[in-house]
């Protein structure tokens, strides 16, 4: 059975319409992302659309969703991951990696933003999904936030959650993430104890996209899929198309 797996980073809908006709046009299977948004913390032109929703319905997918942030100022905004599928979901899990008090818009993305970010919530969302005769789970997280990706004790801690969760699992799995990390440090490398990590020896440089993120003129591969050894790779790869701050990655797999 061969599956089309997407991950990506959504970067609040920034580029929401491209980001449709991308997904729409790639025909996936799993779409597994994160920076899902709603209200007044998005950044398409719909400052109320609920993003989960909209993807959910224009593809018409099943979906989960869980928020991390609460925003003291802004009541109706949400933050956090999605999995959306066009396989019936079963079950879903939230994974609680980190807990944090509301914040304001300003804390996040204003001077203070190095001070909170390292530590606002993170969670390891699991959809169980139906496949008939099988069941697998497909998850999103988005990683401990450092500024460059470093290992941190808050990096690894999360890490070590998600790598023990992943390794509890009795039916097959995929998890895309955006880790805030990059191959070679322990963060990754925990979880390439775990999992198979796709990423490795496929020459893709980078995923931040190496025009419109912040870090530009710099770039780091950050974005993941790992599976169980259920799965066989039969391609992948991360086109510099503009449809978010980071690079959509694309696997073709067979189980």
């Amino acid at each position: 059975m061969r599956i089309k797996f997407i991950q990506v980073n959504i970067y609040k809908g920034r580029y929401l319409n491209s980001l449709l006709d991308f997904l729409k046009s790639e025909k996936p299977d799993i779409v597994s992302s994160q920076e899902v948004t709603a209200g007044e913390v998005n950044l398409c032109q719909d400052k109320s659309a609920n993003l989960f929703e909209t993807i959910k319905n224009e593809l018409g997918f099943d979906g989960v969703y869980h928020a991390d942030l609460n925003f003291s100022d802004m009541p109706a905004a949400r933050f956090g991951n999605a999995v959306f599928s066009r396989f019936g979901i079963m079950d879903k899990k939230v994974v609680v990696l980190k807990d944090f008090r509301p914040i304001t818009y300003d804390e996040l993305e204003g001077d203070t933003a190095y001070d909170i970010r390292p530590k606002i919530p993170r969670h390891l969302l699991d959809a169980v999904l139906d496949l008939g005769k099988l069941k697998i789970h497909a998850m999103s997280w988005h990683g401990a936030w450092t500024a460059p990706p470093v290992d941190t004790e808050e990096t690894l801690r999360q890490s070590k959650l998600v790598a023990s969760y992943i390794s509890s699992l009795e039916e097959p799995f995929i998890l895309g993430c955006d880790a805030n990390n990059i191959l070679g440090n322990e963060t990754i490398g925990l979880i390439n104890k775990a999992a198979n990590n796709l990423m490795i020896g496929q020459n893709i440089a980078q995923t931040t996209h190496p025009k419109v993120h912040k870090i530009v003129p710099r770039g780091f591969l950050v974005d993941f899929i790992f599976c169980s050894k259920d799965f066989q790779l039969k391609s992948l790869s991360a086109a510099q198309i503009l449809v978010s701050d980071h690079l959509p990655v694309v696997a073709n797999l067979e189980i």
